[in-house]
């Protein structure tokens, strides 16, 4: 496969209380980045292959201006845009391009579907360019231990995403990604998934 699952994200309207959830619950999630020109800011909780972002909006004029537009997705309720994201990373293939924009963030390439503006309702999908060791370096398992997600253990082995229509997904490697209609909603299947928890009304892990 040339793209292989790397992350998802959540839209969440403050970092604080979903990961205070989170970490009173046993995972443990890095300290977060601040995205200049986005007007965000993150934290993540990773497993040995790929990882939840839990993004918010600190500058509504920043990420207003931002050719991203994540101010429509952090207020989803009001604008009717998915509050996911589904980000791959490889090359994309040249028969996808058409329908992707590149956006530069330093040295970083990310191709963006263009679903992000002519059907924001959907989850935004986008590629972070990588080949070889590059993709190496972005798997969360090449990171410190200590930051992989330890206490329910096990991989991640489902995405189950719900909203008004369906991501694009181009061909991939890695766990499925289900895609039902219904109300916003995100619930990430880890290891057997025995054991439910919700961390913020549309995000939900199921755990071992």
């Amino acid at each position: 496969m040339a793209l292989e699952l790397d992350h998802i994200v959540c839209m969440v309207d403050d970092l604080d209380q979903p990961s205070r959830v989170l970490e009173r619950d046993g995972w443990v999630l890095d300290a977060g980045t601040v995205h200049v020109g986005q007007g965000t800011r993150n934290r993540r909780l990773a497993w040995p292959d790929h990882h939840l972002e839990l993004l918010c909006v600190t500058d509504e004029h920043e990420a207003g201006s931002s050719a991203l537009r994540l101010d429509r997705r952090a207020r989803w309720s009001a604008t009717g845009a998915s509050p996911f994201g589904l980000g791959f990373r490889g090359v994309l293939p040249q028969t996808e391009r058409d329908d992707f924009w590149l956006y530069e963030e330093g040295s970083a390439r990310i191709w963006i579907h263009r679903d992000n503006e002519r059907a924001p309702e959907r989850p935004l999908l986008f590629v972070l360019e990588a080949s070889g060791a590059a993709m190496e370096r972005r798997r969360p398992r090449s990171g410190p231990p200590a930051l992989l997600a330890h206490r329910h253990g096990g991989p991640l082995a489902e995405v189950r995403v719900n909203g008004p229509g369906p991501a694009p997904l181009p061909p991939y490697a890695g766990p499925p990604i289900v895609q039902s209609a219904g109300p916003p909603n995100l619930e990430l299947v880890v290891g057997t998934g025995r054991r439910s928890q919700q961390i913020t009304p549309i995000l939900t892990i199921r755990g071992n």
